[in-house]
Protein backbone atom coordinates (compact mmCIF):
# COMPACT_ATOMS: atom_id res chain seq x y z
CA UNK A 1 0.00 0.00 0.00
CA UNK A 2 1.38 3.86 -0.72
CA UNK A 3 0.86 5.94 1.58
CA UNK A 4 0.18 9.62 0.22
CA UNK A 5 2.71 12.02 1.53
CA UNK A 6 1.46 14.38 4.43
CA UNK A 7 1.49 18.17 3.68
CA UNK A 8 1.35 20.39 6.84
CA UNK A 9 -0.20 23.72 6.62
CA UNK A 10 3.25 25.19 7.38
CA UNK A 11 4.28 24.72 3.75
CA UNK A 12 3.19 27.56 2.45
CA UNK A 13 4.23 30.56 1.55
CA UNK A 14 3.39 32.42 3.99
CA UNK A 15 4.99 32.94 7.56
CA UNK A 16 3.92 33.67 11.37
CA UNK A 17 3.65 37.22 11.37
CA UNK A 18 1.81 37.58 8.30
CA UNK A 19 -0.49 34.58 9.92
CA UNK A 20 -1.00 36.75 12.56
CA UNK A 21 -1.92 39.79 10.57
CA UNK A 22 -4.87 37.54 8.61
CA UNK A 23 -6.22 36.54 11.84
CA UNK A 24 -7.14 40.04 12.13
CA UNK A 25 -9.06 40.38 8.84
CA UNK A 26 -12.02 38.88 7.05
CA UNK A 27 -13.21 38.47 3.65
CA UNK A 28 -16.26 40.55 2.69
CA UNK A 29 -18.73 38.93 0.82
CA UNK A 30 -21.15 41.19 -1.38
CA UNK A 31 -23.95 38.58 -1.51
CA UNK A 32 -25.53 36.47 0.87
CA UNK A 33 -24.30 32.96 1.16
CA UNK A 34 -26.43 30.09 -0.34
CA UNK A 35 -24.46 27.39 1.32
CA UNK A 36 -25.58 23.94 1.99
CA UNK A 37 -24.17 23.70 5.22
CA UNK A 38 -23.79 25.97 8.49
CA UNK A 39 -21.26 28.49 8.16
CA UNK A 40 -20.38 32.16 9.48
CA UNK A 41 -21.76 33.93 6.45
CA UNK A 42 -25.27 35.96 6.39
CA UNK A 43 -27.62 34.04 3.88
CA UNK A 44 -30.18 35.68 1.74
CA UNK A 45 -32.57 32.94 3.54
CA UNK A 46 -34.02 32.82 6.83
CA UNK A 47 -34.07 30.32 9.76
CA UNK A 48 -34.07 30.06 13.61
CA UNK A 49 -30.68 31.27 14.70
CA UNK A 50 -29.86 34.37 17.51
CA UNK A 51 -30.03 37.22 14.91
CA UNK A 52 -33.89 38.80 13.99
CA UNK A 53 -34.31 39.87 10.81
CA UNK A 54 -37.97 40.73 9.94
CA UNK A 55 -41.31 39.98 10.42
CA UNK A 56 -44.30 38.93 8.21
CA UNK A 57 -47.82 37.70 8.57
CA UNK A 58 -48.39 34.39 9.91
CA UNK A 59 -50.21 31.57 7.74
CA UNK A 60 -51.03 27.88 8.40
CA UNK A 61 -48.44 25.53 8.90
CA UNK A 62 -45.99 28.03 10.13
CA UNK A 63 -44.01 26.96 13.49
CA UNK A 64 -46.25 28.47 15.96
CA UNK A 65 -43.21 28.96 18.63
CA UNK A 66 -41.75 31.58 15.94
CA UNK A 67 -44.97 33.98 16.30
CA UNK A 68 -44.48 37.58 17.67
CA UNK A 69 -47.22 37.85 20.91
CA UNK A 70 -45.85 41.80 21.44
CA UNK A 71 -46.65 42.10 17.64
CA UNK A 72 -49.85 40.38 17.90
CA UNK A 73 -50.57 42.82 21.09
CA UNK A 74 -49.64 46.17 18.93
CA UNK A 75 -51.40 45.58 15.24
CA UNK A 76 -54.13 42.59 16.68
CA UNK A 77 -52.29 40.53 13.70
CA UNK A 78 -50.46 36.88 14.06
CA UNK A 79 -46.72 37.76 13.08
CA UNK A 80 -43.85 35.65 12.56
CA UNK A 81 -40.39 36.25 13.69
CA UNK A 82 -37.89 35.55 10.89
CA UNK A 83 -33.65 34.94 11.63
CA UNK A 84 -30.92 35.54 9.71
CA UNK A 85 -29.27 32.04 8.42
CA UNK A 86 -25.56 31.85 8.62
CA UNK A 87 -24.52 29.65 6.23
CA UNK A 88 -21.28 28.86 4.47
CA UNK A 89 -19.92 30.58 1.52
CA UNK A 90 -18.05 28.94 -1.63
CA UNK A 91 -14.73 30.83 -2.08
CA UNK A 92 -13.06 30.13 -5.57
CA UNK A 93 -9.45 31.56 -5.59
CA UNK A 94 -8.17 31.42 -9.68
CA UNK A 95 -4.49 32.52 -9.99
CA UNK A 96 -3.27 33.50 -13.38
CA UNK A 97 0.09 31.25 -13.91
CA UNK A 98 0.82 31.85 -17.05
CA UNK A 99 4.50 32.63 -18.50
CA UNK A 100 3.99 36.51 -18.42
CA UNK A 101 3.59 36.15 -14.50
CA UNK A 102 7.00 35.00 -14.33
CA UNK A 103 8.38 38.35 -15.13
CA UNK A 104 9.45 41.01 -12.92
CA UNK A 105 12.08 41.78 -10.73
CA UNK A 106 10.68 40.84 -8.03
CA UNK A 107 8.86 38.20 -10.47
CA UNK A 108 5.08 38.70 -10.04
CA UNK A 109 4.51 34.51 -9.32
CA UNK A 110 5.51 34.64 -5.55
CA UNK A 111 3.35 37.59 -5.13
CA UNK A 112 0.55 35.92 -6.90
CA UNK A 113 0.67 33.19 -5.42
CA UNK A 114 1.06 34.61 -1.97
CA UNK A 115 -2.26 36.20 -2.25
CA UNK A 116 -3.48 33.29 -3.43
CA UNK A 117 -2.42 31.57 0.04
CA UNK A 118 -3.75 34.47 1.99
CA UNK A 119 -7.38 34.69 0.17
CA UNK A 120 -7.58 31.14 0.81
CA UNK A 121 -6.74 31.19 4.40
CA UNK A 122 -9.33 34.12 5.30
CA UNK A 123 -12.20 31.97 3.70
CA UNK A 124 -11.21 29.11 5.22
CA UNK A 125 -10.87 30.84 8.56
CA UNK A 126 -14.53 31.76 8.09
CA UNK A 127 -15.77 27.89 7.72
CA UNK A 128 -16.30 28.76 3.73
CA UNK A 129 -15.48 26.00 1.45
CA UNK A 130 -12.67 27.01 -0.61
CA UNK A 131 -10.96 25.73 -3.96
CA UNK A 132 -7.88 27.24 -5.59
CA UNK A 133 -6.62 26.77 -9.26
CA UNK A 134 -4.52 28.16 -11.83
CA UNK A 135 -6.81 29.95 -14.76
CA UNK A 136 -5.98 28.04 -17.66
CA UNK A 137 -5.71 24.34 -16.26
CA UNK A 138 -9.18 22.92 -14.79
CA UNK A 139 -7.64 19.78 -14.42
CA UNK A 140 -5.50 20.92 -11.60
CA UNK A 141 -7.87 22.57 -9.54
CA UNK A 142 -8.64 21.62 -6.19
CA UNK A 143 -12.45 20.22 -4.99
CA UNK A 144 -13.95 22.71 -2.63
CA UNK A 145 -12.58 21.95 1.04
CA UNK A 146 -13.52 23.50 4.51
CA UNK A 147 -10.74 24.03 7.06
CA UNK A 148 -10.79 20.51 8.64
CA UNK A 149 -7.79 19.12 6.64
CA UNK A 150 -8.13 21.39 3.82
CA UNK A 151 -5.47 24.21 4.16
CA UNK A 152 -2.95 21.34 3.33
CA UNK A 153 -4.68 20.03 0.07
CA UNK A 154 -5.16 23.86 -1.12
CA UNK A 155 -1.67 24.70 -0.45
CA UNK A 156 -0.26 21.70 -2.29
CA UNK A 157 -2.27 22.80 -5.11
CA UNK A 158 -0.60 26.29 -5.05
CA UNK A 159 3.15 24.42 -4.31
CA UNK A 160 2.80 22.66 -7.64
CA UNK A 161 1.89 25.19 -10.08
CA UNK A 162 4.60 26.94 -12.20
CA UNK A 163 4.18 29.98 -14.45
CA UNK A 164 3.92 28.67 -17.97
CA UNK A 165 1.61 29.05 -21.28
CA UNK A 166 -0.79 31.16 -21.06
CA UNK A 167 -4.57 32.46 -20.18
CA UNK A 168 -7.32 35.12 -20.04
CA UNK A 169 -10.78 35.51 -20.37
CA UNK A 170 -12.15 32.48 -22.38
CA UNK A 171 -9.96 30.38 -20.00
CA UNK A 172 -12.13 32.33 -16.92
CA UNK A 173 -15.57 30.68 -18.87
CA UNK A 174 -14.35 27.57 -18.99
CA UNK A 175 -13.63 26.66 -15.15
CA UNK A 176 -15.75 24.04 -14.51
CA UNK A 177 -14.77 24.21 -10.70
CA UNK A 178 -16.82 27.74 -9.80
CA UNK A 179 -19.51 27.50 -7.17
CA UNK A 180 -21.58 30.49 -6.40
CA UNK A 181 -20.00 32.61 -3.95
CA UNK A 182 -16.72 34.66 -4.14
CA UNK A 183 -14.53 34.20 -7.07
CA UNK A 184 -10.98 36.66 -6.86
CA UNK A 185 -8.96 36.20 -9.84
CA UNK A 186 -5.54 37.07 -9.94
CA UNK A 187 -3.24 38.16 -12.71
CA UNK A 188 -1.47 40.88 -14.27
CA UNK A 189 -4.11 40.84 -16.83
CA UNK A 190 -2.26 41.74 -19.47
CA UNK A 191 -3.79 40.42 -22.35
CA UNK A 192 -5.67 42.04 -25.83
CA UNK A 193 -8.77 40.07 -24.83
CA UNK A 194 -11.92 41.75 -23.38
CA UNK A 195 -12.38 40.53 -19.77
CA UNK A 196 -16.24 41.69 -19.44
CA UNK A 197 -18.34 39.01 -21.34
CA UNK A 198 -16.52 36.50 -18.74
CA UNK A 199 -16.85 38.39 -16.05
CA UNK A 200 -21.03 39.39 -16.96
CA UNK A 201 -21.44 35.78 -16.72
CA UNK A 202 -19.75 35.13 -13.84
CA UNK A 203 -21.75 37.92 -12.05
CA UNK A 204 -25.04 36.26 -13.62
CA UNK A 205 -23.78 32.61 -12.35
CA UNK A 206 -23.94 34.13 -8.91
CA UNK A 207 -20.43 35.12 -8.88
CA UNK A 208 -19.30 38.11 -6.26
CA UNK A 209 -15.79 38.93 -8.63
CA UNK A 210 -12.98 40.12 -7.51
CA UNK A 211 -9.90 41.56 -9.90
CA UNK A 212 -6.95 41.38 -8.05
CA UNK A 213 -4.02 42.82 -10.80
CA UNK A 214 -0.44 42.05 -9.60
CA UNK A 215 2.37 44.02 -12.03
CA UNK A 216 6.21 44.44 -10.73
CA UNK A 217 7.67 47.77 -10.70
CA UNK A 218 9.12 48.05 -13.68
CA UNK A 219 5.71 47.82 -15.60
CA UNK A 220 4.68 50.06 -13.24
CA UNK A 221 7.30 52.40 -13.77
CA UNK A 222 9.65 51.15 -16.89
CA UNK A 223 13.08 52.36 -16.79
CA UNK A 224 13.74 51.93 -20.56
CA UNK A 225 15.46 54.05 -23.33
CA UNK A 226 16.44 53.71 -26.70
CA UNK A 227 15.77 50.89 -29.46
CA UNK A 228 14.46 47.43 -27.88
CA UNK A 229 13.54 44.33 -29.39
CA UNK A 230 10.61 42.85 -27.19
CA UNK A 231 9.08 39.69 -27.85
CA UNK A 232 5.88 38.44 -25.85
CA UNK A 233 6.93 35.77 -23.96
CA UNK A 234 3.40 33.76 -24.49
CA UNK A 235 2.89 34.56 -28.51
CA UNK A 236 6.48 34.99 -28.95
CA UNK A 237 5.50 37.95 -31.19
CA UNK A 238 8.56 40.30 -31.67
CA UNK A 239 8.26 43.95 -31.79
CA UNK A 240 10.87 46.62 -31.99
CA UNK A 241 10.75 49.78 -30.64
CA UNK A 242 12.42 53.30 -29.85
CA UNK A 243 12.12 53.76 -26.37
CA UNK A 244 11.14 57.79 -25.56
CA UNK A 245 10.33 59.68 -22.68
CA UNK A 246 6.55 60.18 -24.71
CA UNK A 247 6.36 56.43 -25.34
CA UNK A 248 6.63 55.89 -21.56
CA UNK A 249 4.19 58.42 -20.90
CA UNK A 250 1.65 56.88 -23.79
CA UNK A 251 2.19 53.32 -21.94
CA UNK A 252 1.66 54.89 -18.12
CA UNK A 253 -1.60 56.38 -20.41
CA UNK A 254 -2.75 52.86 -21.79
CA UNK A 255 -2.06 51.23 -18.41
CA UNK A 256 -4.03 53.58 -16.36
CA UNK A 257 -7.00 53.41 -19.12
CA UNK A 258 -6.95 49.39 -19.01
CA UNK A 259 -7.08 49.51 -15.15
CA UNK A 260 -10.28 51.99 -15.52
CA UNK A 261 -11.47 49.49 -18.01
CA UNK A 262 -11.09 46.63 -15.99
CA UNK A 263 -12.77 48.19 -12.76
CA UNK A 264 -15.58 49.35 -15.07
CA UNK A 265 -15.63 45.63 -16.44
CA UNK A 266 -15.73 44.18 -12.70
CA UNK A 267 -18.72 47.14 -11.63
CA UNK A 268 -20.83 45.82 -14.35
CA UNK A 269 -20.69 42.68 -13.25
CA UNK A 270 -21.19 43.71 -9.22
CA UNK A 271 -17.57 43.05 -8.73
CA UNK A 272 -14.28 45.21 -7.67
CA UNK A 273 -11.02 45.71 -8.62
CA UNK A 274 -7.56 47.00 -7.39
CA UNK A 275 -4.09 46.29 -7.42
CA UNK A 276 -0.66 45.81 -6.13
CA UNK A 277 2.86 45.22 -6.63
CA UNK A 278 4.88 42.19 -6.53
CA UNK A 279 7.39 44.02 -4.23
CA UNK A 280 4.64 45.25 -2.05
CA UNK A 281 4.80 42.88 1.50
CA UNK A 282 1.68 41.49 3.02
CA UNK A 283 -0.01 44.04 5.01
CA UNK A 284 0.73 46.65 1.96
CA UNK A 285 -1.44 44.13 -0.53
CA UNK A 286 -4.21 43.81 2.67
CA UNK A 287 -4.53 47.34 3.16
CA UNK A 288 -5.23 47.96 -0.84
CA UNK A 289 -8.13 45.26 0.41
CA UNK A 290 -9.26 46.73 2.80
CA UNK A 291 -9.42 50.37 0.99
CA UNK A 292 -11.00 48.02 -2.07
CA UNK A 293 -13.61 46.66 0.43
CA UNK A 294 -12.70 42.98 -0.30
CA UNK A 295 -11.49 42.53 3.25
CA UNK A 296 -12.29 44.03 6.55
CA UNK A 297 -11.13 43.97 10.25
CA UNK A 298 -12.19 41.02 12.07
Amino acid sequence: MTVAPTVRPSSGIIGNADLALLKRLRLVHRQGARGQYPGQRRSPRSARSPELADFRPYAPGDDIRQIDWRAFGRLEKLMVRLYVAEEEAAVNVVVDASQSMALGSPAKWPAARRLAEAVARLGLSAMDRVAVGPLDRPARWTPHVRLDGGTARLLACLAGIEPGGGGGPDDLARLPALRPGLTVVISDFLTEQDWGPALLALGRAGQDVVLWQVLSPEEERPDLSGDLRLRDVESGRLREITVTPRVVQDYLRALDELRQKLANEAGAAGGRFLYTRSDDDLETSMRAGLRAGVVRRA
